[in-house]
């Protein structure tokens, strides 16, 4: 299903282009729009709609790569997005050799759910405000601790430890979006080998679609993992880091 909408993107020229992809998806022609809206991803725009849009042009054109890459980018800005989870559940239809995730459990449910509260930006937001409330409740009880209610004293308190929480989560939710151990498999069928090395052994091979963790690398080479628990290093230039 496409997802349209009549303003997505701030900017106007990057609109006009969002809605050109748009028409050329409803014209049929899938590998048109699919680049269309794969430029403005690649310009840094991360809208679930764009990417889920980007995700359904690749499909249709049958590139379950970037179809699933693209699917898989909308769950990072939106894990509850049941558009982008039906969507890559069907892709992942496509993919030779699909490992399915382990389900989460309950309480990393309850983490994925406060994680995504606020982007990394509004956690460091609500940590700097809370500073200043323990700041300023620090300063009364020191120069007024007499005239001060029990109330101001626990709220003083409270502050501090919300600012202590949310300073935490803003360094979590930082790291977790700047960092990039993850990637989909973009060659038809890839050789993951025993070694950082060419010429080390076969040990599998992966196919186009594939979702893999990076372990490790060097300049040429990555160490991935699979769900399974499988390992090997194949070539980074296959993998599509999400």
């Amino acid at each position: 299903m496409l997802m349209s909408s009549t303003r997505l993107l701030a900017a106007a020229a990057p609109q006009q282009d969002f809605e050109k992809a748009n028409s050329l998806f409803r014209q049929k022609q899938y590998t048109e729009a699919a680049n269309i809206y794969q430029r403005l991803v690649d310009e840094g725009y991360s809208q679930p709609e764009l990417l889920i849009n980007t995700g359904n042009a690749w499909y249709k054109a049958n590139r379950t790569g970037l179809a699933v890459y693209n699917y898989e980018k909308a769950l990072l800005a939106d894990p509850f997005s049941k558009a982008a989870q039906h969507n890559l559940s069907i892709a992942n239809q496509r993919v030779e050799g699909y490992v399915n995730e382990l389900p989460q459990l309950f309480f990393q449910q309850w983490w994925t759910a406060i994680k995504y509260m606020h982007a990394p930006n509004g956690w460091a937001t609500g940590a700097i405000i809370f500073f200043w409330l323990t700041m300023a409740g620090g300063i009364l009880l020191l120069l007024r601790p007499s005239l001060l209610p029990v109330v101001t004293k626990s709220a003083t308190g409270l502050a501090g430890l919300l600012f202590a929480f949310y300073l935490f989560m803003s360094i979590t939710t930082y790291v977790n979006a700047t960092t990039h151990d993850n990637g989909i498999i973009m060659g038809s069928v890839v050789k993951v080998k025993s070694a950082p090395d060419q010429d080390s052994k076969d040990l599998f091979e992966l196919h186009e679609g594939v979702k893999v963790q990076i372990t490790d690398g060097t300049s040429e080479f990555c160490k991935i993992e699979l769900p399974d628990g499988k390992t090997g290093w194949m070539a980074c230039g296959d993998i599509k880091k999400l």
